[in-house]
């Protein structure tokens, strides 16, 4: 970026082929995604800025208006991060005043000069971390918006941005030249929404949707290529137990420090280095887990369903409901044989696709049903209980005795900590996709800054996409093992509000 007068903002990516492709598309809804230091977030400022000028000037008094949305995931996320970035193009001391009294708003006007028209460029910066901050949106009259670590926000705060834009200026001022929804990504895991938007169901038609992938800032050197004679001073680096060196398709590097993707690479793992380095689709785990005994190479398997065994369910309510099927084995090892995970569903479609996998998939098989205990509670409407509502479609499902989280937990991390014949006390099958990601660290304790190098956790587990799948294992080994998770009858006598919600001789 070079500047011939002080607000005079001149723009050059030629060195970036991908920015300039995402600048001349028409998608209504554009995504970008790449390696870390790519410049993508500064290209969603510059497309802003480059909007707002492209605005046609109002006919009531030669003015162009326009209004963006400025979308991240967090409120401290917003002011460090993307609103630094903004202000690296449109500082302050040029482009006048931050309001940040919330909502944060920058707003940019320049009075018509030399012939030329005015701008009157409003930019309001939100935090939208969860679908229900959609209604901050509802009363929104806007020109268009930037998503920025789009893969941070559920798709409901995206789908509310679609139908803000457009709105905004109104007819009596020339209404809107353009008006869409852009948005910056690293990579994400492939279970994402916008990974499947991406790669598999994108959007067609008018208001197609159109998705951009960089070049990684990094690519790994096979080792046959790798020198004998000291790698390191070619330009090559080790780390993860491989060979990696700077991407000389990447974009964005004569903007960046020399060997920022050798220094980024220290210390880090496969996982970190394939998503922020290579920009590929990658899992990368966030926090502490909340099963750290959980090994996916030595727990995952391909299992059977063995038809004498009783097959155990366990079940989470509420509006992602899931549920996990199971068998405990006659020499105690636990194999977690199918998941049914779902998203944004009420309690009647859950259950009919519930009694469909067990009549498709174990059919005719002894099973036992059980579920979190919350499910106890009557719905204001319909005032019955979820365990009456299977009940009525022939699935007889009780809640277990608790659904106190660490209860939970070590239902599961003491099969984990056993060895059986050679192998885990715990396997899941390879299909389990979700539940496999979830125990891998996708169900964690969000990290909580210390300062001085101290590194500690939340004690209450981040509810996420993978908590839902990871409760409904819980329950699954909890009901089946009651008697070891509970301190036996006195302690169950002596607690009669919580004995009366199941009669553990019931199942003998």
């Amino acid at each position: 970026m070079a500047s011939e007068h002080p607000r005079k903002i001149k723009l050059d990516f030629s060195s970036s082929p991908t920015i300039a492709r995402f600048f001349r598309s028409k998608g209504f809804v554009r995504g970008i995604m790449g390696p870390v230091g790519s410049g993508k977030s500064y290209a969603c400022c510059a497309e802003i800025w480059r909007r707002a000028v492209e605005q046609k000037p109002s006919p009531r008094d030669g003015i162009k208006y326009s209004r963006f949305a400025i979308v991240r995931n967090t409120n401290p996320m917003l002011r460090t991060t993307t609103l630094k970035t903004w202000l690296e193009l449109m500082p302050e001391h040029l482009w006048g005043p931050v309001k940040y009294a919330p909502p944060i708003t920058h707003h940019v006007k320049l009075p018509p000069r030399d012939g030329a028209s005015g701008i009157d460029l409003e930019v309001i910066f939100l935090a939208l971390d969860d679908p229900k901050d959609v209604r901050k949106l509802l009363s929104l009259e806007l020109t268009g918006a930037w998503v920025n670590e789009c893969r941070e926000l559920p798709k409901a705060v995206i789908d509310g941005l679609t139908h803000r834009v457009g709105r905004f200026p109104t007819r009596s001022d020339g209404s809107p030249t353009w008006h869409g929804v852009i948005m910056d990504t690293n990579p994400m895991d492939d279970d994402h929404w916008y990974y499947r938007l991406a790669e598999k169901e994108r959007p067609t038609g008018k208001y197609a949707w159109e998705f951009f992938r960089q070049p990684g800032g990094v690519v790994e050197v096979p080792l046959e290529e790798v020198p004998d004679d000291m790698p390191e001073a070619q330009g090559l680096t080790m780390q993860a137990g491989r060979w990696w060196r700077t991407n000389e398709k990447a974009e964005n590097l004569k903007n960046l420090v020399s060997g920022y993707y050798d220094q980024l690479l220290g210390g880090k793992n496969l996982d970190w280095i394939q998503c922020y380095g290579q920009g590929k689709y990658t899992f990368v785990q966030e926090g502490k887990p909340v099963w750290p005994e959980y090994n996916d190479e030595m727990m995952s398997a391909e299992l059977a369903v063995d038809p004498t065994v009783t097959l155990q369910v366990g079940l989470d309510f509420g509006l992602t409901p899931a549920a996990i099927f199971g068998q405990k084995m006659a020499n105690g090892r636990w194999h977690i044989l199918h998941e049914l995970v779902t998203f944004d569903m009420g309690l009647n479609r859950f259950a009919d696709m519930l009694k469909s996998e067990l009549n498709s998939r174990f059919p005719n098989m002894e099973t036992m049903i059980w579920g979190d205990p919350a499910g106890m509670q009557r719905d204001q409407i319909f005032e019955t209980t979820a365990f009456d509502h299977l009940k009525s479609l022939g699935m007889m499902a009780r809640p277990t005795a608790t659904n106190e989280f660490r209860t939970r937990r070590e239902a599961m991390a003491i099969p984990m900590g056993r060895l059986i014949d050679g192998k885990p006390g715990f396997l899941v099958s390879k299909k389990c996709v979700r539940l496999r990601k979830c125990l891998a660290g996708g169900y964690h304790f969000k990290r909580v800054a210390m300062g001085s190098g101290q590194e500690r956790f939340r004690d209450v587990p981040n509810k996420n996409e993978h908590s839902h799948v990871g409760d409904a294992a819980g329950y699954c080994l909890l009901g089946s093992e009651h008697r070891l998770m509970t301190k036996g009858p006195r302690n169950l006598a002596a607690q009669p509000a919580r004995a009366k919600v199941l009669d553990f001789d019931v199942f003998g």
